[in-house]
């Protein structure tokens, strides 16, 4: 195993898996969620495909987290400039924030709506918004 102190010219691997498994499984909510707006025959199936898929999305963005507190970040190129790294920085974060909230307002909505949030079979999860709370 390398010293966490060495000078990185790569991610981790842990990093660099995480990265592309939920860059699909965004593109996937995304295609799923424009198909669920335009089909009303086979709208049911992708919810109960989306609903899960957010919370893996949920669950994989803390994993995700936790490991990037763990590995040092490669150092940025010397040609970058003090913006370039300040839009980079403040680009990540923001997507931090994103892929965070976005399956919590999920799962808020349809807690308040009184819809059940079914992982699979009997698994469900809790509320976590009142409900009724968006009226």
């Amino acid at each position: 195993m390398s010293n966490p102190t060495d000078n990185r010219q790569q991610f981790a691997w842990s990093s660099r898996a995480l990265h592309w498994l939920m860059a699909a499984l965004v593109l996937a909510m995304l295609f799923i969620g424009v198909a669920m707006v335009g089909s009303l025959l086979g709208y049911h199936r992708l919810v109960s495909i989306h609903r899960p898929l957010g919370i893996i999305i949920l669950v994989l963005v803390l994993i995700r987290f936790v490991s990037r507190q763990l590995n040092p970040l490669p150092p940025f190129p010397a040609t970058m400039s003090s913006m370039e790294r300040l839009a980079a920085t403040t680009s990540e974060r923001l997507m931090y924030v994103l892929m965070f909230a976005l399956p919590l307002v999920g799962w808020g909505i349809l807690s308040a709506a009184r819809y059940p949030i079914v992982l699979y079979g009997p698994l469900h999860l809790p509320p976590i918004l009142p409900q009724n709370a968006l009226l």
